[in-house]
Formats: structure tokens, C-alpha cells, sequence
């Protein structure tokens, strides 16, 4: 058995703020034995932060110690997080999942692919499949992790193919189950109650559907607006774990929430 958990957390433009929500995750984590456990996007950095903030901030020295905390706990993290990675022409800034195993081993990250403008993001190039193997009390397990971050899910425009496209690769693949990590629209920036509402079904009705290519969801959403400011109405889109159409879990709608869930793969 591998248990797999969320954390539906405040995602705010402060790094040290975000550090300790984080903290707290791995923490409950760590007491529930979860094994893995993703976060939202944007995570550690805080969403829509600069390039230059990035930089100044010292991100990779933070996120070493973040993940350190985690292996101390024997936590593996899907880290949310934007992030500078080197690239042929220079650098760029990136909307990641970063993957850790339970001793702190990086295992490799995904690249958001459909990013907006106010990301000021490189998006990605295409799926990645992360290949994972896990020591816990049951034993040793093997199992294989495919990726999207908010918009890769909704589609943008007229990529909603791109959807398609990855989850066929991910099925060829024979991954075992999808990480998403999310930072939707929602609060008084989006309108009125109804406004938010209808933004919550559309973006679980897409995550219904992906659910039915027979790999189960583990998605999580920030509990704070996009902007990382508080909020107390629902989050954009449900958080939890959905396989075949059918949630296996779900967390509250609005504020801090942690949830798992025990699979056999």
C-alpha cells in the first residue's frame, strides 16, 4: 500500500509564510505516515511573484532546506512552486512540480505548459512521466506519476487537445495516477457568488472527465485568492482524489485542509 495525501493550503506572495504552511503539511504528513503528499501551485514561491523577486529570494537554498524538514519527517513532497531553471538560451522562470522521494532525493519536475501571461513563465514543452519507488512498512513500491498544473487541465483557447494528447501518453505509459496542482481563479476578482460557483463546476467537471482514463486524481487548490490574500469562500475548484468519476475524498471547500488516500497500485 502506498498513501498518497493533499494539502489544501494559503499560497501567499511571502515565501517565509509559505514555508511554514508547508511545514504544518509535512508535519500532519508526517503523523498520518503519508508517503507522498503534493501541494498547490505555486506552493513555496507564492504565485505570480517575479523573476527578479525569484532570484533575490534565494529559492533553491530555501526549497533544500524545505525538503530536508520533509526527509527528517520521512515525507516525499510534490513541491508547487515556481522556480529558475537553466536552460540552452539562458534562464527562465518556470511553473513546476518538483518531486522529492522520503529521504529527499529529487526525483525530477514538471513544467506547467499552459501559463498566462501574468505568470511570466516559460511554459513546458510536454508531459512528464515521474518514476517513483518508495520504501514504507508495507514494503517496497513502484509506481508512476503524470502531471498538470491548473490551466493544463482546463485547456486555454484552442488547446483543450493538449489535454487529450497528455493523457493518452500518460495511459500509454501505464502511469498509476495524476498529480495536479492548482491555483484557479476565484474571490471578488472573479464577480459574484454565482460567478465563483460556475468557475468551481467548470473546473471540476474537467477534472471528472480526466478521471475517467481510469488513473486517479490527486489535485489540490490554494484556500487563499490568487493574488495570496485571505479568503473564506470556496476554493476554485474541489480538492481531493477522483477516480472513474467518482471522488474517493474530497477536502473542505473553503480554508486549510489535509486529506490521504491508500492506494494499491
Amino acid at each position: 500500500m502506498i498513501r498518497i495525501g493533499g494539502a489544501q493550503i494559503p499560497v501567499t506572495k511571502n515565501i517565509n509564510l509559505n514555508v511554514e504552511q508547508i511545514k504544518k503539511a509535512i508535519d500532519w504528513a508526517s503523523e498520518n505516515k503519508v508517503d507522498y503528499l503534493l501541494t498547490p501551485e505555486g506552493a513555496l514561491s507564492g504565485y505570480m511573484n517575479s523573476y527578479d523577486f525569484l532570484k533575490e529570494s534565494n529559492l533553491e537554498q530555501v526549497t533544500k532546506d524545505l525538503i530536508q524538514y520533509a526527509a527528517e519527517n520521512n515525507v516525499g513532497v510534490a513541491l508547487g512552486t515556481e522556480y529558475i531553471e537553466s536552460v540552452a538560451f539562458g534562464e527562465v522562470k518556470r511553473s513546476q512540480i518538483r518531486y522529492y522521494n522520503e529521504s529527499g532525493v529529487d526525483l525530477g519536475y514538471y513544467n506547467k505548459q499552459m501559463t498566462i501571461p501574468g505568470e511570466q513563465s516559460y511554459p513546458g514543452d510536454g508531459p512528464t512521466l515521474i518514476d517513483i519507488e518508495n520504501f514504507n512498512s508495507t514494503g517496497r513500491n513502484e509506481f508512476k506519476i503524470g502531471s498538470f498544473i491548473c490551466n493544463d487541465a482546463w485547456g486555454q483557447r484552442d488547446n483543450q487537445q493538449i489535454i487529450i494528447k497528455d493523457l493518452f501518453y500518460y495511459e500509454s505509459q501505464r502511469a498509476n495516477i495524476i498529480f495536479h496542482a492548482s491555483n484557479g481563479f476565484r474571490g471578488p476578482a472573479a464577480g459574484d457568488e454565482d460567478c465563483n460557483k460556475n468557475l468551481r463546476l467548470f473546473s471540476d467537471m474537467h477534472l471528472w472527465m480526466m478521471s475517467r482514463y481510469h488513473m486517479p486524481i490527486v489535485t489540490v487548490d490554494n484556500c487563499y485568492t490568487l493574488d495570496g490574500e485571505f479568503y473564506d469562500g470556496p476554493t476554485s475548484s474541489t480538492s481531493g482524489i477522483i477516480h472513474n468519476g467518482e471522488w474517493l475524498v474530497k477536502a473542505a471547500p473553503t480554508g486549510t485542509d489535509y486529506f490521504y488516500y491508500d492506494f494499491n497500485f
